[in-house]
This record gives C-alpha cells, structure tokens and sequence, in this order.
C-alpha cells in the first residue's frame, strides 16, 4: 500500500504516460510504423492506472513500471530513420518527466538509450555517414550536446537534493534527540519544583483543616491556590512535550462519568467568580452510567475549556451541555461549551491551535497563561480519537463542539432518581433579571432537559402569580427558587417549608439565616446536585459543603501506614496530609530502611517515592513483596512521585504498585485511592476530619531532668505547697531576617516554602544545620570514590533544601553540580566540588551564629 503522501506525485507521473503513449500511438499510425506497438503501449497505460486506483504495490515497483514502460516506448520511437534529429528533444522530455524521481540510475538509462539509437542510426540504418550535410551533421551535434547537458544538469540537481536529504536528516535526528533531551529536561524539572511545590500545597491543606482566624485562612487559601496553579502549568508543560513527540497514550479503563464531571464543577465552584457570571452545567441523565476511556484527559480537556470561557467572558454565563449518541462501538460523548464573552474574528480562529498563541498578547492582556490550553486540548482529544470545532459569532462569544468517542460498560442511566413518579417540582426565576438572552436559554435548556431526563412530573414559572398557581394546581413536593427570588419574600418561603422542600439556588459565598429550614444548593447549578438532594443525599455536614468539596469527609480506623521519601520536607508533607485522616503514619528516608523496617512492623499501607539512591521505588517494591516468604505481596503498595508523563501509571502498575499518587499531593486523588485500597471497615465517614499534627515536624527533645524535692525532717510539719503558678511561655525572638541576608540566605522565600510558618521555618533552618556534617560526609566520600550519578543525587539533595531555607547562591551550586554529575563531567566536578564546600561550611556556621 503506498503511502498517501505518494498519491500525488503518482498522479502526476500515471498522466505522463498516458500523454506520452498516447502521442506515440498516434505518431505509429499516421506513419504507418509497427501496429502491433499501439495496443501494448494501451495495456501498459491500463496496468499502470488500475495499480494508481488500487493503490497496489510498492512505491519502488510504481515508479519503476512508470520508468521501464517510458524507456521502452523511447527506444521504439528511437529506431526509426525518420525521426532522427527528434530524438534529442524527446530525450529531453524523458529527462525533465522522470527527473522528479530523484534517481541517478535513470538518468544514466535515458543516455545509454539514446546513445544506442544513434550507433543503431549510423550502423544498421546508415542514417548517420560521412555523406551528410553539414546542415544536417550541425543539427546533429547540436541535439547530442543539447540531450547530455540536460542529463548531465539533471544528475547535477539530483546530488544536490540528495545531499540536502542527508543534511536534512541530520538536522532533523539532531533535532529528534534534542527533543528527547527536552524531554528529559522537563521531567528533572518537574520533579525539581514539584518538591517545593508540594509542601506548599500540602501544608496548606494541612493548616486549613485546622482551627484559623478568617484574615490566616483567606492567605492560606491563596497560597494554595497558587500553589495549585503552578503545578498545573508544569502540567501542561510535560502534556504538550508528549503531544509533540508522539508519546501520549491514553488509557482505556473503566470509569464513572460523573467523576469527571464532578470534578469539573467542583474546580468551577473553587474558582473565584469575580464577574458573578452564571455557571450552568446541563447533563443528560441518560448518559450511560459507566464508560471505557480516558477519564484523567477527558477532565482535563474540559477544565482548559471552561476555565478558557471563564477567563474571557466579562458578563453574561457559560453553557456547558453534555450528551451522547449511539454508535456501533459505545457512544459519542458530546460536550458543547457556549460562552458569551469576547469571542474570535475568522482570523484568531485559524490561529488559536498555535503554540504560545494569546489573542490579545498585549502587556494589559485580560488574561495569563502560556498560550498552551487549546494545543493541549487539541492533542488530548486527537490522541483519544476525538476532535473540537470552534465557532464565533463575532463578539457573540464563542462555542466548542466536542466529540470523543468511548466504550460502555454499564448502559443505566449516570443519574437516576429513587422514586421519580412521587415527585412534582416547580421552578421558579424571572429571567429578566439577567441581562443576558443566552443565560436565560441556558437555564430553561438546563430545566427542560432535566426534568425530561430524570422521568419527573415539573413545572416553570417566570413570576410570583405563576408560582401561587402552581401550588393550587399541583401536588408539588419541592420548589426550586432563585436566591433573589427567595431574597423578595424570606417570610414566605420559611413558612411555605414547613409543607413543602424548598431550595434555594444561590452563589456559592451566601447563607441562609440560622435556623432556616431552606435548602440550598450552591452554584454552579447542574443535574447532579439536583439529583443528589432529591435522593436525599445530603450527607453529614449537610449538602452545601459536600457539593463544595466535592467528596465525603472520612477517617481511616486503625490504618498504619509507611511513607518513604529520600527528602524529609516530603515525609512532613505527607505524615500531616495522612494523619488528617487518623492514619498512624511512620516515615523512613531510604529504600533498605524501609525493607528493614516492614520486617518487624506491620504495615497496612506503604506510600513509596520512585526516585531515591540506592534502592529506588521500583527495587524497594520487589524487596518489600519478598518479605516473609511473600507475605506482604497483596498489600497495597502506592507509587509516590513527581513522575506524572503519560503511562507512568501504567508503568508503575506494571511494576507491581497498587496504585499511583502524584505530586503534589490532591485530596481529591488521596481519598479516591485510600477509598480503593483499604478495607471498607477502614474507612468511617464522620462530620468533620481531624485536623492535622503538625508537631511530627519538631524533632524530639531530650526530656528535661526534674531533681526530686529536699527530704523534710521528722517531727516537723510540712504546710502544704500552694500550687506553683504557671510561668508564661515566653515567645520565640522574631527572625533577624537582616541577619540572614548577610549570610546570603533569602529570608522571605525561605519563609514562603515554609508557608510562612516561622516556627517551622527556624526549624528548617536548624535541621539544616544540624544535619550539614552528614550531608557533607556523603557528598565528601562519593566525590572521592568518583561515584558521579550517586554524586549528583546528593547535590541534587542539597540544591532542594538549600533552597528550601532560601540559600538561592548554594542551591544554584549544588545545581551545576548535580547537571555535571548527570553527564559525567568530571573535570568541571574537580574544578567546583571545594567551592560547594566552603560555601556549605561557611553557611551553617553563621546559620550556627545567628
């Protein structure tokens, strides 16, 4: 089968023989030549057309069935004595219809062809003597000079392609392997600033499941936020890096669609809503219930989408419909994401698929970002089979359609209601309170497909009257209100809910006034919600915060778990994280400290990071399974790293793990898989989690001494002793921030990964003292063995925390070290390891002196 590239070019060549046969046809017949020529030349144009339409054999046997039929056709022509002086300008035309094929060897056949039929001419038909003209022997001489300089000129351009091809393909590996060196670039890096980031992110959670003044949270919560931001540009990074070498493979596993889109509206609900714009997300209920796909990238195309619409729209709302059609393989999930923003001219449409692409790139643009959200998503979608089409209507704002296609597992509706036939709702919203027609079509779409869907008996009315009406008419059982609506009437509504549910659909920053018998439901507003209250599904804390975080709050009785992690900001992150959720959690820093540990303590659950010396996470993982003759070769084993590039999933399930958690760590994953893993009687849903001990991080003090009391002597009475007053506990001195900017340390960042907890951040700084003689002795004893990839782990080491504490100069050291390390260079590792060293030295000593 030939390649579709060659179509073209086979084309071009089929109609050159059919011309050129043609023409000698009839040339044969009007000068009465060999007859029998005109029916072979017409079988071989029929041959060579039926391959072209069948795309049948090889491209070599194409070309070259073209070639022989041309040269043979040639010779014919040749052997003639009436076309002599001809046959130098049909040579020509042979060499300009065949040079396209870029072959030598063709060349030189044109000029042995024609080369035998002038030594045919001079010897059999003595066309070619000493009795010419000199006209005729000038007309001669001429077409030879002409016929091989057009060779000779085509050989020339063929050695020049050819050494372009080779100068290409050098140029083209050279940038194959940049890329992969690319690849490899932005994975270290990742791995490099998931490290930090992950103990902002982590920490964060932890502080915010405590008991905080509402100025501490709100800045808490925004450290989280953009901490979450960050990870998610280095996500995109390494997904657009995939994208474009080709290596994105997305999975086929089974999955619930309403994950996804769960996960979908409770990162919309997060997002600040600064415009107030309406936020609508209009499922189909009869979506089939579980699917065979991609789930991850299926949630990730649509968080670019949304957050898109979301970035560019000013006033108004977004739509998000989601359906399916039938198809003989499962179905086509269809999403279509309406905007009414700023939308695109024709000419920002052709140009948005392009890289780093901003439709407003000006220093004031309205929004950030990389310019990789829609390439991402168009590969995504690629890589998944499906494909997005975008429509604008100017400054109408702008549409996505949507199609990916999956496979069915389950055929049951996604959403579906316990008792649909003894329900009778009431919608009521008066529209002209929007300023928008879309957002008003968007809400009455929204009702009209949920009521269809879900199989209830419901009713919408756009005024009070209609709403009094329907109560008269119907035996109604909730009513669902606008939060203006409820606002114009509260007297009303708290009496009206002593007969009937009713729920408020309101912003997600408003409350109901204390001992309210209202429900709410927060935006943005979708069938799930919807169908969760309905079912009764309010859950422990009530419906607002379950539909806020998106999850059940649980705990996890009588859990022990393992963390292992070369890097001990890891373990702290991740023993706070656990312990939020009642898991008695020990930590160890290596892979055979881990080994030994599992032998003598039992474990329901180990957290094992991938990239560590000596043993990594794949050899811990094999050493762990051995154990005791096999016996911990069913428990849970979950891989810990910053490696998220397409299959690594895949990867670390292959390698024996359970399950796989990336950095940093997601709240929303951890329960999920802490869900999956452990027994059902582990998991105790409660009303609120516990909050975190941080105190893990403080290392243990040697207890004080207490000298016991002086003996009394006997016989004389001892008053009781009043109870020593409690001396109160003097606060630590600030920080001398001035102090450690002499000592080139960044005071300020380092207080910022520490997130902005001065206590640990002086914590931070004394371990990193503390722990400099050992640290220093490692990187010492690999130098001298000239163990250069062990060497580079340990700076690497070092880099992290240096900059942990804010030594920017140091860690900027130990970077360069680590690079050299990773490509063995040795020299530039001589010629800088005693500088590290004195730099490292003279930092702990005036950390040690302030």
């Amino acid at each position: 089968m030939r390649a579709e590239e060659q179509t073209s070019r086979h084309l071009l060549l089929a109609v050159i023989v059919t011309v050129f046969s043609g023409t000698l046809s009839l040339i044969t017949m009007a000068l009465a030549w060999e007859l029998w020529m005109v029916p072979l030349t017409g079988a071989g144009c029929l041959c060579i057309w039926l391959l072209h339409i069948a795309r049948a054999g090889s491209d070599t046997a194409y070309e070259n069935l073209c070639t022989g039929l041309l040269l043979i056709e040639f010779f014919f022509f040749g052997v003639h004595e009436t076309i002599l002086f001809d046959i130098p300008a049909v040579t020509c035309i042979l060499v300009l219809a065949l040079f396209m094929l870029n072959k030598k060897w063709i060349m030189h056949a044109i000029e042995a062809l024609f080369l035998l039929e002038l030594l045919y001419h001079g010897l059999i038909l003595h066309t070619i003597s000493r009795q010419m003209g000199r006209q005729d022997l000038f007309r001669l001489v001429l077409g030879v000079i002409v016929a091989f300089s057009a060779a000779a000129l085509a050989r020339y351009w063929i050695n020049r392609r050819n050494a372009q091809q080779v100068r290409y393909k050098r140029v083209f590996a050279e940038l194959e392997t940049a890329g992969k060196q690319n690849a490899v670039f932005l994975s270290n890096v990742s791995h490099e600033l998931r490290t930090p980031i992950n103990m902002v992110i982590g920490i964060s959670e932890v502080a915010l499941g405590k008991e905080l003044s509402p100025d501490i949270r709100a800045d808490m919560t925004s450290i989280k936020m953009a901490g979450k931001r960050l990870s998610n540009q280095i996500n995109n990074m390494l997904d657009y890096t995939e994208i474009v070498e080709g290596t994105l493979s997305p999975a086929k596993k089974e999955y619930m669609i309403t994950s996804v889109l769960n996960d979908v509206i409770t990162m919309t609900a997060l997002q600040s809503n600064r415009q107030h714009l309406e936020l609508v997300f209009d499922i189909d209920p009869k979506i089939p219930a579980s699917l065979i796909g991609d789930a991850e990238k299926i949630s990730h195309v649509l968080k670019i989408l949304v957050e898109n619409s979301i970035k560019f729209t000013e006033e108004g709302g977004i739509n998000v419909r989601i359906r399916h059609r039938r198809e003989n393989y499962g179905i086509n999930l269809i999403v279509d994401i309406r905007d009414t923003g700023i939308g695109m001219t024709d000419s920002q449409l052709t140009q948005m698929y392009n890289v780093f692409y901003q439709a407003d790139s000006g220093s004031n643009r309205l929004a950030g970002g990389l310019g990789l959200g829609l390439p991402i998503a168009q590969g995504l979608l690629t890589a998944m089979g499906g494909f997005i089409h975008f429509n604008s209507n100017g400054q109408g704002g702008l549409s996505a359609h949507i199609v990916i296609p999956q496979g069915v597992v389950d055929e049951r509706p996604c959403i579906m209601l316990n008792h649909p036939d003894r329900l009778c709702i009431a919608c009521y919203f008066r529209p002209e309170r929007y300023s928008c027609d879309e957002v008003r079509e968007y809400y009455d779409g929204l009702i009209l497909n949920l009521v269809e869907g879900l199989g209830i008996r419901g009713y919408q009315t756009h005024n009070f009257e209609g709403l009094l009406k329907l109560q008269r008419s119907y035996e109604l059982t909730h009513i669902f209100i606008a939060q203006s609506e409820y606002e114009e009437n509260p007297e009303y509504y708290e009496q009206l809910s002593d007969t009937l549910r009713i729920v408020v659909i309101a912003d997600k920053e408003y409350s109901l006034p204390s001992g309210s018998k209202l429900l709410i439901i927060h935006k943005p507003f979708s069938a799930l919600s919807v169908a969760n209250l309905l079912n009764g599904e309010t859950g422990e804390r009530g419906f607002a915060e379950d539909q806020a975080a998106g999850r059940k709050p649980f705990t996890c009785v009588g859990v022990r778990a393992l963390a292992v992690d070369d890097e001990e900001m890891n373990l702290v992150v991740a023993k706070g994280v656990l312990g939020s959720y009642g898991i008695e959690v020990d930590t160890c820093l290596s892979g055979r400290e881990a080994v030994v540990q599992c032998a003598s303590v039992p474990y329901d659950i180990i957290f094992l990071d991938h990239m560590m010396p000596g043993f990594d996470g794949v050899e811990t993982l094999k050493k762990i399974r051995e154990i005791q003759n096999g016996a911990y070769q069913d428990l849970p084993i979950i891989a810990l790293t910053a490696n998220t590039v397409s299959g690594a999933r895949e990867m670390f399930r292959s390698e024996g793990f359970t399950e796989f958690v990336p950095k940093p760590i997601e709240r929303t994953v951890l329960e999920r898989v802490l869900r999956k893993v452990l027994p059902k009687s582990s998991i105790r849903y409660s009303a609120k989690p516990p909050a975190a001990d941080l105190s893990a991080k403080i290392p243990k003090r040697a207890l004080e001494i207490v000298p016991e009391p002086w003996p009394v002597p006997a016989g004389i009475m001892q008053l009781p002793e009043e109870p020593p007053m409690p001396e109160p506990e003097a606060a630590p001195p600030p920080i001398p921030y001035d102090l450690l900017a002499q000592a080139g340390i960044n005071g300020e960042l380092g207080l910022d990964y520490c997130a902005g907890d001065e206590d640990f951040y002086r914590e931070m700084l004394q371990i990193f003292r503390t722990q400099s003689g050992e640290k220093r002795a490692e990187i010492v004893s690999l130098f001298e063995c000239a163990n250069w990839p062990d060497y580079a782990i340990k700076v690497h080491a070092l880099k992290s925390t240096a900059l942990t504490i804010g030594a920017e100069a140091l860690s900027a050291q130990a970077k360069e070290l680590e690079l050299a390390g990773k490509r063995g260079d040795a020299d530039f590792i001589l010629a800088h390891h005693s500088a590290l060293l004195n730099a490292y030295d003279k930092l702990c000593a005036r950390i040690a002196g302030i």
